[in-house]
């Protein structure tokens, strides 16, 4: 699905041509007029960035939205990265849009994206429209846990994140923080990923990245699927994401390393 993309003012604002007239309808025209929406709080806030649930309104209705509010990063944030040979966003804010923007245009389903801007001071705003009627990933599978009438449900679930990993990495996104509690399941069973501030795209994507989203899902499904049920996981993932991968060893073994890795730094964390 691509997106129309509109730039207002003085081009510090961007905003999706669908929610222009709703955009209107609040006054948003410009970078500070986004930036400051009054909200509240949804998540802990962040030195860099915080979330809020905002209300927006068109006659007697009143939509449901977020809004990402970040800040430039410290000097300490560039060396970590150049020394850690990671990537990082200083773009913040814009990095997401953009991810949303390429989600869409491949393809995958995730936030709908209202509208961002970018300030000369290096502040970054993102607005994206509420999800409605969603379950967490992870409550669905724990919930469902040794319930023999589920066993349909959990197999199509397991499927459709299959799928979700696969085009995702066939497309060259890496999540980075593809945990089953940041997917999203829908009334139809369409699976979500929501969070996207730190997305990897394009040339960035490779093996390292792969092995961390897999890891990661890993982890958060280990105690709540079955070893039949990791099998159709990868079997479907690899069926899209690349077949020559299904006997790759060394992937699986390096998979399953990243997920025992961050299990026992969370032990770690936990008696500390």
């Amino acid at each position: 699905m691509n997106i129309e993309v509109i730039k207002s003012g003085n081009g510090e604002l961007l905003f999706n041509a669908e929610f222009s007239r709703l955009l209107h309808e609040n006054n948003i025209e410009s970078f500070s007029d986004l930036w400051d929406i009054a909200g509240e709080p949804v998540k802990k806030k962040l030195a860099i960035r915080g979330t809020e649930r905002v209300y927006l309104k068109s006659g007697s209705t009143r939509t449901e939205a977020y809004i990402k509010r970040y800040l430039p990063l410290p000097a300490k944030e560039y060396f970590k990265a150049i020394t850690s040979f990671r990537p990082f966003f200083p773009d913040g804010a814009m990095h997401e849009w953009e991810a949303i923007i390429s989600f869409h245009q491949a393809g995958i389903p995730t936030m709908k994206p209202i509208a961002a801007g970018m300030d000369k001071q290096g502040r970054s705003v993102l607005l994206t429209l509420g999800i409605q009627n969603y379950t967490r990933a992870s409550k669905l599978l724990k919930e469902w846990l040794n319930n023999d009438e589920k066993n349909s449900d959990r197999r199509r679930l397991i499927v459709n994140i299959a799928e979700l990993a696969g085009k995702m990495h066939a497309a060259k996104f890496a999540h980075q923080d593809f945990y089953l509690v940041h997917l999203f399941v829908l009334e139809n069973f369409d699976v979500m990923p929501i969070d996207l501030q730190r997305v990897i795209m394009g040339r960035q994507f490779g093996r390292r990245w792969r092995i961390k989203d897999l890891g990661q899902l890993l982890y958060s499904a280990w105690d709540l699927t079955t070893l039949k049920e990791k099998i159709i996981f990868w079997q479907k993932y690899t069926d899209i994401a690349g077949k020559e991968i299904y006997k790759d060893k060394r992937l699986i073994r390096a998979v399953v390393r990243k997920a025992e890795h961050i299990r026992n730094r969370s032990i770690r964390k936990q008696n500390n």
